[in-house]
């Protein structure tokens, strides 16, 4: 077992130590973060390069919008003027009072921003009805009837989801199941077929299997790309932690998030299910047979062929699940819910859609447990055959050469 662990160790510290995974792992972040600088960089760039001139005798206009910085303001409209041929503002406001009403004039190149605008005339609206009720000259008794607020509370159930709303959200976690399990065996049924075939025929690997049983070396192996996922899988879930925790605090986020955080916290509880299930199991089937695949080929570089017949059942079974989203009752989908390697995508779907029962995806679970068991059990058998064969005879010689070797 030390063995084992030792060989586990030290492929996942070359996987790891590998660029192409630190690549692989940040490179979706640091695009995100590139492209949102960018965007936060130009919308400062675009709001410190608009300012809009206020001229108004009115004083607590003008100090109800220098508190903003998107107002200057001026005295004179010869001043704004000035300011506006110069650059210095994109355009001005005259705001001037006619027979208790205000108005105000824009006089600009371009249309004023929406944003200042709301802004303008809120301030514009509140000074407004402060001119209203001096004019109209109310007793306190009414003007307290004209500042009464309505009541306003709020009474909600959240213990219990619609029917429609919980059934999407099932199909939403469905979704997220089937394409981590499709990126993770596209990603490393290659990564693993590559490592086991760069050892193909060195001589350290004939000292290593007179040391140590050759099925233990490929425990050690698998169990070493394994661990190389899960370290993917808590970087990703420490980056969704820490974005689920800050969002509530960080301002322009905050809204938006908590309008969505009630369905986040439905499919994170519903990612413990018959799904995760399956696509474990599936995982760790296209993993184990890639490994095959790699100590099949003699060369290295002949690894990328030698794992597509993988690639095709993963693209088979992920676009059966998209074909089938709309008619998960067809007998082919029936049938291919119990076959490995496809029941990882097609029985979750059936379960989603209630075309199967509990009983059927127990029985297509213990089917795809007892082909991975005995999957493990002849590549372990195989494995030392196939890793020291050298002669470039082709796949199905060197499978056979392979089994010839255990039964003699």
């Amino acid at each position: 077992m030390n063995k084992t662990w030792l060989v586990a160790k030290e492929t996942y510290r070359r996987e790891v130590k590998n660029w192409s995974f630190l690549l692989m792992i940040f490179m979706p972040f640091i695009v995100l973060l590139v492209s949102f600088f960018f965007g936060m960089s130009s919308s400062s760039a675009f709001d410190n390069n608009t300012k809009i001139g206020i001229v108004s005798k009115n004083e607590g206009i003008a100090q109800s919008l220098k508190k903003t910085e998107d107002f200057d303001i001026f005295k004179t409209k010869a001043k704004a003027v000035k300011a506006n041929q110069d650059g210095d503002i994109d355009g001005y406001v005259v705001v001037e009072n006619t027979n208790a009403q205000l108005s105000a004039t824009y006089y600009g190149t371009d249309k004023m921003d929406n944003d200042i605008k709301t802004e303008l005339i809120r301030v514009l609206n509140t000074h407004q009805q402060a001119l209203n009720l001096r004019n109209a000259k109310l007793s306190q008794q009414q003007l307290h009837s004209l500042s009464q607020k309505i009541k306003f509370t709020e009474k909600t159930n959240t213990k219990k989801l619609a029917a429609s709303d919980e059934k999407g959200l099932k199909t939403a976690t469905f979704w997220i199941m089937i394409f981590v399990l499709y990126f993770l065996v596209q990603t490393y049924s290659t990564i693993m077929a590559q490592d086991i075939a760069s050892e193909k025929g060195t001589k350290i690997m004939e000292m290593i299997f007179s040391s140590m049983p050759g099925g233990n070396y490929f425990d050690g192996k698998v169990l070493g790309i394994f661990l190389e996922i899960i370290t993917q899988l808590l970087i990703y879930a420490v980056m969704f932690s820490g974005f689920y925790y800050l969002a509530p605090h960080i301002d322009g986020v905050k809204d938006a998030f908590a309008q969505i955080k009630p369905a986040i916290d439905q499919v994170l509880g519903q990612i413990i299910s018959w799904g995760l299930v399956f696509v474990v199991l599936g995982l760790i089937l296209y993993i184990v047979y890639a490994a095959v695949c790699g100590a099949i080929v003699t060369k290295a570089e002949d690894a990328n062929k030698a794992v597509q017949p993988l690639v095709y059942l993963t693209l088979l079974g992920f676009f059966s699940s998209l074909s089938l989203s709309n008619n998960p009752d067809s007998l082919f989908a029936m049938i291919m819910s119990y076959v490995p390697f496809l029941s990882s995508f097609l029985m979750p779907l059936r379960l989603i859609k209630g075309n199967a029962t509990n009983l059927e995806a127990s029985i297509s679970m213990v089917i795809l447990l007892a082909f991975l068991v005995g999957s493990i059990w002849w590549i372990r058998k195989i494995y030392p055959s196939l890793i020291l064969q050298t002669d470039d005879n082709g796949i199905w010689k060197n499978m056979k050469r392979a089994l010839q070797g255990i039964k003699e």
